[in-house]
């Protein structure tokens, strides 16, 4: 194994077990349909309304943190 496959191994660990890091200590992130803001705007930009992916909480799973609890129930077997 070349010394440049090792270095791109041990990046690709590193990363994953920083963003595995990531997804424990901050679960959620920013809704991209709303920014963040939790509410939907409609095309005049005179009312608004909650925010239908997020409902109204202006937060979204992570993929990491999602796939983390979808395997812990699949072990659980709920």
């Amino acid at each position: 194994m070349g010394t440049l496959t090792t270095i791109a191994i041990g990046a690709a660990l590193v990363w994953a077990a920083a963003y595995a890091l990531g997804c424990w200590l901050w679960p959620f992130r920013a809704c991209p349909r709303c920014g963040g803001t939790g509410k939907r705007v409609s095309p005049s930009g005179k009312a608004f309304g909650l925010c239908r992916r997020c409902k109204g909480t202006a937060r979204r799973l992570r993929f990491g943190r999602r796939a983390w609890e979808y395997s812990r129930r699949a072990r659980a077997g709920g």
